[in-house]
Protein backbone atom coordinates (compact mmCIF):
# COMPACT_ATOMS: atom_id res chain seq x y z
CA UNK A 1 0.00 0.00 0.00
CA UNK A 2 2.67 2.39 0.93
CA UNK A 3 4.21 2.18 -2.86
CA UNK A 4 1.18 3.08 -4.22
CA UNK A 5 0.77 5.97 -1.89
CA UNK A 6 4.28 7.54 -2.97
CA UNK A 7 3.31 6.72 -6.14
CA UNK A 8 0.51 8.96 -6.32
CA UNK A 9 2.02 11.33 -4.36
CA UNK A 10 4.83 11.94 -7.44
CA UNK A 11 2.09 11.95 -9.61
CA UNK A 12 0.49 14.62 -8.01
CA UNK A 13 3.42 16.43 -7.40
CA UNK A 14 4.17 15.95 -11.02
CA UNK A 15 0.95 17.23 -12.20
CA UNK A 16 1.14 20.57 -9.75
CA UNK A 17 4.34 21.32 -11.46
CA UNK A 18 2.29 23.34 -14.21
CA UNK A 19 4.37 24.18 -17.30
CA UNK A 20 7.50 23.61 -15.42
CA UNK A 21 8.02 20.21 -17.11
CA UNK A 22 5.65 18.87 -19.88
CA UNK A 23 3.50 16.12 -20.30
CA UNK A 24 6.14 13.79 -20.70
CA UNK A 25 8.53 14.35 -18.10
CA UNK A 26 5.10 13.80 -15.68
CA UNK A 27 4.61 10.91 -17.30
CA UNK A 28 7.48 9.76 -17.00
CA UNK A 29 8.15 10.80 -13.36
CA UNK A 30 4.27 7.88 -12.88
CA UNK A 31 5.92 5.16 -15.02
CA UNK A 32 9.33 5.61 -12.49
CA UNK A 33 7.31 5.39 -9.43
CA UNK A 34 5.10 2.48 -10.73
CA UNK A 35 8.38 0.49 -11.52
CA UNK A 36 9.75 1.26 -7.96
CA UNK A 37 6.53 0.00 -6.25
CA UNK A 38 6.81 -3.14 -8.75
CA UNK A 39 10.78 -3.85 -7.59
CA UNK A 40 9.69 -3.51 -3.99
CA UNK A 41 6.75 -5.74 -4.53
CA UNK A 42 8.81 -8.35 -6.60
CA UNK A 43 12.19 -7.60 -3.51
CA UNK A 44 8.93 -8.96 -0.71
CA UNK A 45 7.82 -11.61 -2.48
CA UNK A 46 11.96 -12.78 -3.18
CA UNK A 47 12.37 -11.86 1.05
CA UNK A 48 9.01 -14.07 1.93
CA UNK A 49 10.06 -17.20 -0.17
CA UNK A 50 13.37 -17.21 1.02
CA UNK A 51 11.92 -16.95 4.53
CA UNK A 52 9.42 -20.37 2.71
CA UNK A 53 12.41 -22.11 2.04
CA UNK A 54 14.22 -21.76 5.13
CA UNK A 55 10.98 -23.22 6.71
CA UNK A 56 9.90 -25.89 4.19
CA UNK A 57 13.67 -27.60 3.94
CA UNK A 58 13.72 -27.74 8.02
CA UNK A 59 12.30 -31.07 7.77
CA UNK A 60 14.30 -32.15 4.93
CA UNK A 61 17.66 -30.93 6.44
CA UNK A 62 17.12 -32.18 10.31
CA UNK A 63 14.84 -35.66 9.93
CA UNK A 64 15.91 -36.83 6.12
CA UNK A 65 19.65 -36.21 5.95
CA UNK A 66 19.87 -35.47 9.45
CA UNK A 67 22.31 -33.25 8.78
CA UNK A 68 22.45 -30.68 11.69
CA UNK A 69 25.76 -28.25 10.56
CA UNK A 70 24.52 -28.18 6.98
CA UNK A 71 21.29 -27.03 8.22
CA UNK A 72 22.87 -24.08 10.11
CA UNK A 73 25.05 -22.99 7.28
CA UNK A 74 21.59 -23.53 4.96
CA UNK A 75 20.00 -20.85 7.28
CA UNK A 76 22.94 -18.48 7.66
CA UNK A 77 23.74 -18.29 4.32
CA UNK A 78 19.23 -18.01 3.14
CA UNK A 79 19.17 -15.02 5.88
CA UNK A 80 22.04 -13.25 4.68
CA UNK A 81 20.36 -13.08 1.53
CA UNK A 82 17.30 -12.17 3.16
CA UNK A 83 19.47 -9.42 4.77
CA UNK A 84 20.26 -8.30 1.24
CA UNK A 85 17.31 -8.06 -0.39
CA UNK A 86 16.21 -6.16 2.76
CA UNK A 87 18.86 -3.90 2.47
CA UNK A 88 18.39 -3.47 -1.13
CA UNK A 89 14.33 -2.42 -0.22
CA UNK A 90 15.00 -0.24 2.42
CA UNK A 91 17.73 1.77 -0.41
CA UNK A 92 14.71 1.63 -2.83
CA UNK A 93 12.43 3.42 0.40
CA UNK A 94 14.84 6.50 0.46
CA UNK A 95 14.94 6.20 -3.03
CA UNK A 96 11.18 6.70 -3.38
CA UNK A 97 11.11 9.01 -0.19
CA UNK A 98 12.45 11.74 -2.41
CA UNK A 99 15.47 12.37 -0.54
CA UNK A 100 18.24 14.30 -3.18
CA UNK A 101 21.13 13.19 -1.81
CA UNK A 102 22.49 9.68 -3.08
CA UNK A 103 22.85 7.84 0.15
CA UNK A 104 26.40 5.42 -0.19
CA UNK A 105 26.06 3.44 2.83
CA UNK A 106 23.27 1.53 2.18
CA UNK A 107 25.17 -0.13 -0.93
CA UNK A 108 27.93 -0.59 1.23
CA UNK A 109 26.17 -2.24 3.45
CA UNK A 110 24.53 -4.76 0.87
CA UNK A 111 28.35 -4.68 -0.20
CA UNK A 112 29.56 -6.29 3.23
CA UNK A 113 26.75 -8.88 3.33
CA UNK A 114 27.16 -10.38 -0.17
CA UNK A 115 30.95 -10.69 0.76
CA UNK A 116 31.21 -12.13 4.01
CA UNK A 117 27.71 -14.63 2.56
CA UNK A 118 30.79 -15.60 0.19
CA UNK A 119 33.32 -16.10 3.36
CA UNK A 120 30.74 -18.67 4.77
CA UNK A 121 29.78 -20.50 1.53
CA UNK A 122 33.36 -20.79 0.69
CA UNK A 123 34.00 -21.99 4.04
CA UNK A 124 31.70 -24.88 3.91
CA UNK A 125 32.79 -26.08 0.57
CA UNK A 126 36.23 -26.33 1.95
CA UNK A 127 35.29 -27.92 4.86
CA UNK A 128 32.83 -29.80 2.88
CA UNK A 129 33.50 -30.56 -0.89
CA UNK A 130 30.41 -30.99 -3.37
CA UNK A 131 29.86 -34.25 -4.11
CA UNK A 132 32.38 -35.84 -6.73
CA UNK A 133 34.71 -33.14 -6.18
CA UNK A 134 38.00 -34.38 -4.62
CA UNK A 135 39.49 -31.88 -2.43
CA UNK A 136 43.36 -30.22 -4.03
CA UNK A 137 45.81 -28.40 -3.08
CA UNK A 138 45.16 -26.35 -6.30
CA UNK A 139 40.98 -26.29 -5.06
CA UNK A 140 42.27 -25.22 -1.51
CA UNK A 141 44.95 -21.99 -3.27
CA UNK A 142 41.85 -20.52 -5.05
CA UNK A 143 39.37 -20.61 -2.39
CA UNK A 144 42.53 -19.12 0.11
CA UNK A 145 42.92 -16.32 -2.64
CA UNK A 146 38.86 -15.38 -3.49
CA UNK A 147 39.06 -15.58 0.51
CA UNK A 148 41.36 -13.30 0.90
CA UNK A 149 39.90 -10.85 -1.78
CA UNK A 150 37.13 -10.94 -0.16
CA UNK A 151 38.51 -10.08 3.52
CA UNK A 152 39.98 -7.15 1.74
CA UNK A 153 36.95 -5.93 0.12
CA UNK A 154 35.06 -6.47 3.04
CA UNK A 155 37.46 -3.74 4.65
CA UNK A 156 37.69 -1.70 2.03
CA UNK A 157 33.79 -1.11 2.42
CA UNK A 158 33.91 -0.40 6.36
CA UNK A 159 36.30 2.31 5.79
CA UNK A 160 34.00 3.50 3.40
CA UNK A 161 31.46 3.44 6.04
CA UNK A 162 33.24 4.91 8.63
CA UNK A 163 34.83 7.60 6.27
CA UNK A 164 30.83 8.54 5.01
CA UNK A 165 30.02 8.17 9.06
CA UNK A 166 32.92 10.57 9.91
CA UNK A 167 31.88 13.38 6.96
CA UNK A 168 28.65 13.65 7.67
CA UNK A 169 29.03 14.81 11.04
CA UNK A 170 26.79 14.39 14.12
CA UNK A 171 23.32 12.77 12.73
CA UNK A 172 19.79 12.91 13.72
CA UNK A 173 17.87 10.53 15.15
CA UNK A 174 13.87 10.03 13.87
Amino acid sequence: MVPLILISKRCLAAKFMGNQKGKFYRFYDCIEGALYALLLFSLIVAVLSVFFDIFTSTPHYLKERNDLLGFVFFVLDRSLLALMLLEILHTIKISLEGTLKLAIEPFLMIGIIASVRRILIISVEIAHPPNGCSPSADLFRQYMIETALLIVLVLTFVVGIVLLRKNQGPQKNP
